[in-house]
């Protein structure tokens, strides 16, 4: 018997998950949520979780003021647990970008979000395990941090299977099928599900099935490699999230003792999501291993722990698509997120509900989203050399 519903959401990762709950919440009708997986077995479980506001772009820095104060207040404005730890989170940068964080700052701070400039000696004495030298300030916020990703999404899910979503797992799309310029159902492993609304969440694997409809955008799937480190005896005390513009680099410590290492590099070449390697090299670790002890000198009596690698859906501008796509009534897109996905995804899934049931979004400028920014040539790109600082 042929599946029906109102809403198929495409993706059981935190915005997939986020975008099913906001919906139900609005009582749109019958809501199937699934994944060719399992909740959060794509590149949301591979996320490094990081909860931060600092944005050179408003619209950007206010959903993530949002999504952190969500993320805060998890059990009462979702329920469930998203395993949040408020660490703080800082920003370094060299000369070349001192004016355009100082800019950041006072925009932050007049939409609401509790952000200090520091200098050099004024970071050093925050932490001083830090190497300063090549540093002119930095910019701090006491309210970033990071969350665990796959305990947030299962809440998320829960909280919307709990509205009657429906969940679908071991479930892939093969197709979508339109008639007549409009989505009329989807083709999967398990059959056909007749719907008139679609919103593709798929992260790695969105454009592909957007192109089963016809449609066309320029997102590409990059590989981002990730090293751990276990922080020495001497270095045991709380640090912050240090994302670090001078070595291209971001520094996430644990409650553990463990210090996550990765790379704010955008060109990391193209890859193919159901190809590309997992595993971090030897030439990858030994990277990061040398841009840590460049910035915590102490590190060099760190250990390796573990490694592996993750994929981002990126865009040409790094901002992800947040729109209805171009020529197919029925079909919204929610990917593209270049890196940004996990810690905006409370206010993606009150963007794309409202695009759904309001055929419009209300609560945000969503003019940075739109999926034909491309093909106008409308691209905003964020003022900094790395997009997924934005």
């Amino acid at each position: 018997m042929r599946r029906t519903a109102d809403i198929v959401v495409i993706g059981a990762g935190i915005n997939g998950c986020a975008i099913a709950w906001h919906l139900a919440k609005r009582r749109p009708g019958r809501i199937l949520l699934l994944d060719r997986g399992f909740v959060a077995c794509g590149q949301t479980g591979r996320s490094n979780g990081i909860v931060r506001q600092h944005y050179t772009i408003p619209t950007l820095a206010q959903m993530a003021r949002d999504s952190l104060d969500v993320f805060e207040n998890f059990r009462y404005r979702v329920g469930g647990n998203a395993g949040f730890h408020s660490c703080g989170y800082a920003v370094l940068c060299g000369f070349e970008n001192a004016a355009l964080l100082a800019k950041t700052v006072e925009m932050h701070r007049r939409l609401g979000i509790r952000v200090s400039l520091l200098s050099a000696e004024e970071l050093k004495e925050f932490e001083p395990q830090l190497s300063v030298e090549d540093v002119a300030c930095g910019a701090y916020e006491p309210g970033g941090g990071y969350a665990d990703p796959v305990l947030a999404s299962h809440s998320f899910c829960e909280a919307a299977r709990r509205e009657r979503v429906e969940l679908l797992t071991s479930v892939e799309v093969l197709g979508l099928r339109v008639e007549r310029a409009r989505i009329a159902g989807i083709v999967t492993t398990d059959g056909e599900i007749a719907t008139r609304t679609v919103v593709n969440a798929a992260g790695p694997w969105g454009a592909s099935i957007a192109a089963s409809a016809g449609v066309t955008l320029p997102v590409r799937v990059t590989r981002h490699a990730v090293t751990v480190f276990r922080r020495p005896a001497t270095w045991r005390q709380p640090t912050p999230v240090w994302a670090d513009l001078t070595v291209g680099r971001y520094f996430k410590p644990d409650e553990t003792g463990m210090l996550m290492v990765g790379s704010l590099e955008d060109d990391q070449g193209s890859v193919d999501p159901d190809m590309a390697d997992e595993l971090t090299s030897a030439p990858e670790m030994s990277a990061a291993s040398v841009a840590t002890v460049h910035r915590f000198r102490v590190m060099e009596e760190g250990l390796a722990q573990r490694a592996w690698a993750g994929l981002f859906d990126a865009t040409p501008d790094g901002l992800p698509i947040l729109d209805r796509a171009p020529g197919v009534e029925g079909l919204f897109c929610a990917f593209g997120f270049s890196g940004h996905g996990f810690k905006l995804a409370p206010a993606v899934g009150q963007i794309v509900s409202e695009q759904v049931v309001d055929s419009a979004c209300h609560s945000y400028d969503t003019g940075v989203f739109r999926a034909d920014r491309f093909a106008r040539g409308h691209l905003h790109r964020g003022g900094y050399a790395y997009s997924i600082v934005a």
